[in-house]
């Protein structure tokens, strides 16, 4: 008798873990929508405080233009640091010009002993 209320008492007791599983994946589903709602919420009172007014409008207008002036001035930059010399050219006109001082030396002692 005792055997048969504890076998009984557990069937129930797994039907009870097995509602309760159910309901925990519920609640967490539940949980998650909610939460999806209110990022949608914040993001739907982002964009209406980010509506343009006149104003808003004009600033937008002033930051594109500086944005295009900026680019501008960059993409000459980009060019004028093109343009300068590098150390391996810098080197090759010293050692240049060592070069030929020393070939005129030369040239002006052999020129002088005759």
């Amino acid at each position: 008798m005792l055997d048969q209320r504890v076998t009984l008492f557990e069937e129930k007791f797994d039907r009870v873990e097995a509602s309760l599983a159910r309901f925990e994946r519920a609640v967490s589903e539940i949980a998650l929508t909610n939460a999806k709602q209110a990022d949608l919420h914040n993001v739907e009172i982002r964009v209406t405080e980010l509506s343009l007014t006149g104003a808003r409008q004009a600033d937008l207008v002033k930051l594109q233009l500086d944005v295009a002036e900026m680019k501008g001035r960059i993409s000459g930059l980009d060019a004028r640091i093109a343009a300068l010399p590098t150390t391996w050219t810098l080197h090759g006109v010293v050692f240049t010009t060592w070069a030929l001082g020393s070939g005129i030396l030369i040239f002006a002692m052999n020129f002088l002993k005759r």
